[in-house]
């Protein structure tokens, strides 16, 4: 089964657990024997995992809320199977769920445990959409255990799992010993899941990329370029570098098992982030440390450093503080960022951890400090949209209506701190359509108070409706599903959860 259609069931599946379970900061102080927590009532040692990763992106501000005694049993204990909670407790619990952290954690957990729950019903050879939206919500419910031995007896009766529909699983599910006290749930699900992936084949040969099937190699590096972007401005000072962290740290597998933490320089995690949020992985290799991912990159087969490299956009290059500028520079890399532009001899680069924060830097093809370059294979992509684009979202895919947009030119006065990616980013479009519009010459080059025409409409911004995900609003509106990463990084949003009545920034078509 394709990576495309395994998202978007877990995604359908996501609706109907959220529904059944309970909200972000919800404490069940004993559901069968342990206490269950937040928006998908994960039980017992997976509350406790849960709340170990809140707890430690809270840092010391958990340990304020849930006191020295809890804080450090949750942080050291390994079991609570049987962990039950008390009424001071549950308050103190759901206070740390209900945070801004709680809450981003539940939705990147959410949606890596359900996309699992699916996984497994994959591996046990149950092709069926229908049926495994209901298997993954049996395995929410009632563990691993629960899902096989259902899928098993479904698989059993149907003369093979590959033969099982929504009405076999369903029927397995009411007579299995322990599911089938659950009754009302499972007519629930089984009533909410017919609605849904009428006739597999149709589901199977949906056009998951919102009507384009295929990305351009040019395309997928200005996917890269446009996303870095977005985080331009991202600093230390006000912590709201802390999504690029967290981004990185609830991708797994974690390069080398470590865990990035807030205080650590992050310039090379800010790179593999970008590939995470671009689903390009499997091209740009995960790490945390600039030597490190060198070493990645030559395992590909994908590391230059001859002098007479020139660069294209979304190629990533690596610095080295120490050199003399003498010769080759050959020492050991320090710093790493994305290729922006190529202007004649001048390369623009975007940078994590650059005095602290997302900025941009301008230096010379070749120039003093370059120690070589990680070069993705983009090419390698341009056949189609890469596995682990299309997002994961916790509401399903709709039909969303036209948003609203303004249709008169604007003029907006450089500020201090400002460049022509940061106004662009402001008003949906891009530096180069500003510079040309403007008359530019060198985008790199704006001054306080010089005056920057906005063409056309300014920002298109469109109303979340109840059903719609970023997704269904990229292809809409956008044209092309594959851009609901542009939605995303434009609002600020750390995972794929919206909301109706939520007013969403659009970019220009």
């Amino acid at each position: 089964m394709k990576e495309e259609l395994k998202r978007e069931i877990a995604a359908e599946a996501a609706k109907i657990i959220f529904a059944n379970e309970g909200n972000y900061s919800s404490v069940n102080a004993d559901d069968n024997g342990a206490l269950s927590v937040g928006k998908v009532q994960w039980h017992g040692n997976r509350a406790l995992s849960l709340l170990k990763k809140i707890v430690q992106g809270m840092g010391a501000g958990a340990e304020t809320v849930l006191g020295g005694t809890l804080y450090r049993e949750i942080m050291t204990a390994s079991d609570w199977a049987g962990r039950k909670a008390t009424a001071e407790e549950k308050v103190k619990l759901s206070k740390v769920l209900g945070s801004v952290q709680g809450k981003q954690v539940q939705d990147a957990q959410a949606e890596e445990d359900i996309l699992l729950y699916v996984t497994h019903g994959v591996k046990m050879g149950i092709e069926d959409p229908q049926s495994l939206i209901y298997f993954a919500d049996l395995e929410n419910q009632g563990g691993a255990g629960a899902s096989k031995r259902v899928g098993n007896a479904a698989a059993q009766k149907a003369g093979g799992a590959g033969k099982v529909n929504l009405a076999i699983i369903h029927t397995a599910a009411l007579a299995d010993r322990v599911m089938g006290k659950y009754s009302s749930r499972r007519n629930l699900v089984y009533k909410k899941a017919q609605e849904l992936f009428k006739g597999t084949a149709g589901a199977e040969n949906k056009n998951q990329t919102g009507g384009k099937k295929t990305m351009t190699e040019q395309e997928l590096r200005n996917k890269v370029v446009q996303t870095a972007r977005g985080y331009l401005g991202s600093k230390e000072a006000d912590g709201t570098h802390k999504k690029i962290i967290d981004g990185y740290n609830a991708h797994k597998p974690l390069a080398r098992g470590y865990l990035v933490k807030y205080t650590d320089a992050w310039c090379a995690t800010f790179v593999s982030f970008i590939g995470i949020v671009c689903g390009l992985t499997d091209i740009m290799p995960t790490e945390c440390g600039c030597g490190a991912m060198i070493d990645l990159y030559k395992k590909k087969g994908r590391w230059q450093e001859n002098d007479a490299h020139r660069p294209q956009p979304a190629d990533i290059v690596m610095y080295d503080w120490d050199d003399n500028g003498v010769g080759d520079c050959t020492g050991y890399p320090e710093h790493v960022g994305i290729v922006e532009a190529v202007n004649g001899n001048t390369i623009t680069v975007i940078e994590g951890n650059m005095s602290n924060k997302v900025g941009e830097r301008a230096l010379q093809v070749n120039g003093r400090y370059i120690r070589g370059y990680c070069l993705p294979d983009y090419a390698s992509k341009a056949n189609g949209v890469p596995s682990g684009s299309v997002p994961s979202a916790s509401v399903p895919s709709g039909s969303p209506s036209s948003g609203s947009v303004s249709s008169a030119e604007q003029v907006y006065t450089v500020r201090a701190g400002d460049t022509l990616s940061k106004i662009a980013e402001k008003y949906g479009t891009t530096y180069q359509k500003l510079a040309s519009y403007n008359g530019i010459a060198n985008p790199n080059k704006i001054n306080v108070g010089q005056k920057i025409k906005i063409p056309g409409s300014g920002v298109k911004t469109y109303t979340v409706k109840p059903g719609d995900s970023l997704w269904a609003i990229a292809a809409a509106q956008l044209g092309d599903g594959s851009r609901y990463n542009e939605i995303k990084v434009m609002n600020g949003l750390t995972s794929n959860t919206i909301h109706a009545g939520q007013t969403l920034k659009l970019p220009e078509a």
